[in-house]
């Protein structure tokens, strides 16, 4: 791999900034606001980055004009087109309130003064995936460490859960590392190390575990429980986090925070739009976040081993 793969590898983890982990940033970070004391007349949220923020404008818009009632005050949607420019706003103090994509979350919070708060999720908590390492039900391979000496089908060098997260995580808990302990080759897609096993083209793949229910609901696959067997599986990969800056005082941050998780969602414009989800969840950054932290981790530590 180059070192423009790495360089590409290390801005989707979030690797880009290394600064302590708190939930509410550092006072030092910016002197553009200060901490816990803005209380704007009018809110702006935001959602991540989409090709058209205004579709996402008319999903969110019964939302917003609710949390302009609970608030007491106008809040405005702001359609952000890249990360950077979504968490400059939120560090310069003109965005209130907002989604930021899994990756993002750790930038935002060290650099931008973004707290945290809840994601959507339903009764049984936050919605993710997971990063699943699979195998033949009658194949000799039974935990990952049985994975040494042979060839991992990754899906591409650009994939999270199909390459970044098992490389990470197989040097991290396993001290495992690519073309040393094992063969790398790739597949293309997820569906396609998915139908590798399941053909018995490949012994095993790491793939995000939610693809392989959406093949089998297609009918592209039989049903996993009668063929496949998961030798390893990560931590919930946490969804898109929705919080407000730190600027905003104390009072107004948890008044936000109360008005999502009491949103009704029966009826609105976001039940079409998600349809796993019927709620906003409580969540906890430090906890859920740690799987990336530890991917982020791996990831900088095999790049260095291997002179990338």
């Amino acid at each position: 791999m180059k070192k423009t793969t790495y360089a590409i590898m290390m801005v989707l983890l979030s690797l880009a900034v290394v600064m302590p982990i708190a939930a509410g940033g550092s006072g030092e970070r910016d002197a553009t606001g200060t901490i816990g004391q803005l209380d704007p007349d009018i809110l702006v949220f935001a959602y991540s980055p989409v090709e058209d923020p205004a579709v996402y404008e008319e999903v969110f818009a019964e939302f917003i004009d609710y949390l302009s009632e609970q608030l007491g005050r106008p809040v405005r949607y702001f359609g952000v087109r890249s990360y950077a420019a979504q968490v400059e706003a939120m560090r310069a103090g003109r965005l209130h309130i907002s989604g930021f994509a899994s990756g993002s979350v750790e930038d935002a919070v060290n650099t931008a003064g973004f707290v945290p708060q809840t994601a959507m999720g339903n009764e049984n908590g936050m919605i993710g995936y997971r990063m699943a390492i699979i195998a033949r039900k009658n194949s000799e391979i039974q935990t990952a460490e049985d994975l040494k000496g042979r060839t991992i089908p990754f899906v591409s060098e650009s994939s999270g859960s199909g390459y970044f997260a098992p490389r990470a995580l197989l040097y991290e808990e396993f001290q495992m590392l690519p073309n040393q302990d094992y063969d790398v080759l790739f597949s293309g897609s997820h569906d396609n190390s998915i139908m590798g096993v399941f053909y018995g083209d490949y012994e095993a793949a790491p793939v995000a575990d939610v693809v392989i229910g959406r093949m089998h609901a297609g009918g592209r696959i039989d049903d996993p429980a009668g063929w496949m067997k998961t030798v390893y599986e990560s931590p919930l990969f946490p969804s898109t986090a929705y919080g407000v800056s730190d600027k905003l005082t104390p009072e107004l941050q948890q008044a936000i925070k109360t008005a999502f998780l009491e949103f009704d969602w029966e009826g609105t414009q976001l039940t079409m739009q998600w349809e796993q989800e019927d709620r906003f969840v409580e969540i906890d950054y430090e906890r859920d976040w740690e799987v990336q932290r530890v991917i982020r981790r791996g990831s900088k530590s095999v790049a260095e081993i291997l002179g990338e």
